[in-house]
């Protein structure tokens, strides 16, 4: 277990009263960069006290901070960033001072960063939808598995290739966490969590993520370009890996099963994530015609 440090989202309605709702939590490992965000799986009860312009400033201020994190996670995945530090998260409470507020942070020991949210849920939210015992699955979890996996294959690391881009046409292009290429791309792996407090919009990623691939599995011209700008090409065959973190609630069974239908409509080959191994043994047998 590690140190990880929290903080609370507060909306205030009138900030002049200091009175304040929470709408959601932040923690993260300033060490390591595994950050996560929660809001309340339901915020019909802060409705009856905040109004609806003030409560969209306050969601809009946490979807930005998804964004940033998300962020983040990437360009430590490329090798080319620094994970969010301490100060970030002392900063947000500082300067906030208006409708959305965050309290002051504070260290909580935890195995990641859902762990820590958890426990902050369970003891200092009400949040009467989500199950406090309920254990999300972060893709940035299932992205660092797969990138440890690939390292214990002994792969050479200038052949994986981290947020890469498939290009299909001359204007279609899709997210990739992960291509196995040098010149020649022969493997491909995204990576999906359906282990999620809110997991109702997946599908539709899901299904936006799998056109452009159903358009290069049909047949036209696609390339990959890495995050420095090199370009491989790929073949309509190619090795498709997808890893999952598999749902646990209906809610999240059912959004599974529609999603599944795309990757086997793909060809892809699904794994759960304790079974990310199988996919970098492959690549690495791929890897020897590279």
């Amino acid at each position: 277990m590690s140190r990880y440090i929290y903080s609370i989202v507060r909306c205030l309605p009138d900030p002049r009263t200091g009175e304040f709702v929470n709408i959601g939590a932040i923690a993260g490992d300033p060490t390591t960069g595994d950050w996560s965000l929660r809001q309340l799986s339901n915020l019909q009860r802060v409705r009856r006290f905040v109004d609806r312009p003030i409560l969209e400033t306050a969601t809009g201020c946490l979807l930005k901070l998804y964004d940033e994190i998300e962020r983040h996670q990437a360009a430590l995945l490329e090798d080319t960033g620094e994970p969010l530090g301490e100060d970030w998260l002392e900063r947000l409470h500082r300067d906030h001072r208006n409708i959305v507020q965050f309290s002051a942070p504070a260290p909580v020991i935890a195995n990641d960063a859902q762990e820590a949210l958890a426990f902050v849920f369970e003891h200092l939210i009400v949040d009467p939808v989500e199950s406090p015992k309920h254990r999300s699955v972060t893709r940035h979890a299932l992205q660092s598995q797969m990138r440890k996996a690939y390292q214990e294959a002994h792969l050479d690391e200038r052949l994986v290739r981290a947020k890469v881009q498939l290009h299909v046409g001359a204007k279609l292009q899709s997210a990739m966490d992960f291509a196995i290429a040098n010149g020649r791309v022969v493997q491909l792996t995204q990576t999906w969590s359906f282990r999620l407090a809110q997991v109702d919009e997946v599908p539709d990623r899901v299904k936006s993520w799998g056109y452009a691939l159903g358009r290069f599995r049909d047949g036209e011209d696609a390339r990959v370009v890495d995050a420095l700008g090199n370009v491989s090409r790929i073949a309509r065959d190619v090795d498709l890996e997808v890893v999952i973190a598999p749902p646990e609630t209906p809610e999240e069974t059912k959004a599974y099963e529609e999603a599944e239908q795309v990757f086997k409509n793909l060809g892809a080959e699904i794994h759960s994530s304790e079974d990310v191994a199988a996919i970098s043994t492959k690549a690495a047998e791929l890897a020897q015609s590279l």
